[in-house]
């Protein structure tokens, strides 16, 4: 059977896309101008953008130009066509869905990061106030606080180390929470409480 020329009007898609893989690029461009904006719609419906209906046409239509030596279809080929703009229009979708996530994922990672790094330098802030009132204590009230506190020794063993009473213990850290107290009143009551966190952390 021998294949008469066809034109862009032609309806044989089997013949069209015969001519498109002999590289017949009129009947590939006049198959092209006449289904584009139905194709353009259809690609819209998914996508809701028109730049991006365009781009997935196009890039539909030029896959098939590099590629029609390999097509193998068992329906017409516009039915061809337009399931690969309707493929094309869905993995779009999934992309963006996936790339949405992602931006989402890494913009809560950012702010939790930020968030961290400000508790952190506050936190420090909070230890170096906490050191500087230490050093305003008496050093041996000032000793007993550390062995209590950073040390998490007991009175008994306090006492023991230090040769002195466990009376005496009690007194050095009452004395010395009342003073870190007074002292660190003077930066405002959230870097008290604050203190009083991380002494509860390291108790």
């Amino acid at each position: 059977m021998v294949i008469e020329p066809a034109g862009p009007n032609n309806d044989n898609d089997y013949e069209i896309l015969s001519l498109i893989k002999q590289g017949d690029r009129l009947v590939y461009e006049g198959f092209y101008k006449k289904h584009y904006k139905t194709l353009h719609i259809l690609a819209f419906s998914y996508v809701k953008r028109h730049e991006i209906a365009e781009e997935i046409v196009n890039d539909v239509f030029i896959n098939i130009w590099n590629k029609a030596a390999d097509i193998a279809i068992n329906q017409s080929f516009k039915s061809y066509i337009v399931r690969s703009v309707a493929n094309a229009s869905i993995n779009y979708i999934k992309k963006e869905k996936v790339y949405a996530e992602k931006q989402e994922k890494y913009t809560r990672w950012t702010e939790n990061t930020l968030s961290l790094e400000e508790d952190m330098e506050e936190k420090e802030l909070v230890l170096l106030r906490l050191e500087k009132a230490l050093d305003l204590l008496p050093p041996q009230c000032k000793k007993v606080m550390m062995m209590s506190r950073f040390e998490k020794l007991k009175q008994q063993e306090i006492a023991d180390r230090l040769n002195i009473s466990i009376k005496t213990v009690k007194n050095h850290l009452t004395y010395g929470f009342s003073k870190l107290r007074d002292t660190l009143s003077a930066d405002g009551i959230v870097i008290t409480l604050l203190i009083f966190i991380v002494f509860s952390l390291i108790i």
